[in-house]
């Protein structure tokens, strides 16, 4: 039992410094040029969805691209995790419970730390964190779906008996995650703001499974 926590909190650790990494080289590759080269292979590619405009692609399909960016808005967000949150408190799940409102409320918070400090303009508000389209790095979509439904996999997996079940929800989780993603670079984002927004929430991710399983957190390993 020994040798294999130690494998997994070394798969821990793997993951926070590639995915540290990988946010820092999606900084470094966030400028004026690479945006513009971003911008000029979507238009040629998709095309702009009307001239005043800045989404791609024809208006049904970004249209379907923003309802599938809105499973990463803030008012699912709120719906899910308040649905959650109720859901745990009345099965008296108290660990998890907890667990689930640092995962997401640490989220948050980072969010708003790197919108506020590796942007040229604030937000105006709250909720101008998940919705603005003028405070692109990181994507908030992007950050926030992969913690909270990466969480809800977790979290379900360990209610089912059958491996291949599980494997099932995981699958669906990245696959949601990855449409969401996506659905921004259609609408609102850059390829580097969405990979950043990605990496940042695996960072935070592998920092509190980290700090559970130091606790003896019920976690399931990875």
């Amino acid at each position: 039992m020994i040798p294999q926590r130690t494998s997994s909190v070394k798969k821990l650790i793997y993951l926070t410094l590639s995915s540290l990494i990988l946010f820092v080289i999606m900084y470094l590759m966030t400028n004026n040029s690479n945006n513009m080269a971003f911008h000029i292979f979507m238009k040629d590619n998709f095309g702009m969805t009307n001239k005043w405009s800045t989404s791609y692609g024809p208006k049904l399909f970004v249209d379907i691209c923003r309802n599938v960016s809105a499973l990463g808005g803030h008012i699912d967000f709120i719906l899910i995790v308040g649905f959650v949150s109720s859901f745990l408190f009345f099965l008296r799940e108290r660990k998890i419970f907890f667990e689930f409102l640092i995962t997401i409320g640490g989220a948050i918070i980072i969010l708003f730390i790197l919108k506020f400090t590796m942007n040229d303009s604030s937000p105006d508000y709250f909720f101008n964190i998940f919705i603005s389209d003028g405070l692109g790095f990181p994507s908030g979509h992007a950050l926030i779906s992969l913690v909270l439904y990466t969480s809800l996999a977790k979290y379900s997996g360990r209610r089912l008996i059958y491996t291949k079940a599980r494997y099932v929800v995981y699958v669906f989780a990245a696959i949601l995650i990855t449409l969401i993603g996506l659905s921004r670079l259609f609408t609102s984002h850059t390829l580097t703001e969405v990979v950043a927004g990605w990496s940042a929430g695996l960072f935070w991710l592998s920092i509190v499974n980290y700090i559970f399983r130091k606790n003896g957190a019920r976690w399931k390993r990875i």
